[in-house]
């Protein structure tokens, strides 16, 4: 839990708390994710974001990480 919460610090805007669509595209080369592009962005971002406001907070942020690397439950 502890590396989600650490990429969830690199990722989202300092300002604003959390994810937004600038912060991640800023920082998606800290997770290997350097050649995203806007549309891939913008999916990853509507996948996460259960409460409609475009953004992804911590909870969110954790929620998409555990359904796309399912793996991460066994190291908990």
């Amino acid at each position: 839990m502890k590396e989600l919460t650490n990429g969830f610090q690199l990722l989202m805007d300092r300002e604003k708390k959390v994810i937004t669509f600038e912060s991640l595209k800023r920082n998606a080369a800290l997770l290997g994710l350097e050649g995203m592009n806007d549309d891939e962005i913008v999916c990853m971002l509507r996948e996460g974001d259960l409460d409609g406001d475009g953004a992804l907070d911590e909870m969110e942020f954790c929620t998409l990480m555990f359904r796309l690397s399912p793996a991460l439950m066994n190291n908990l």
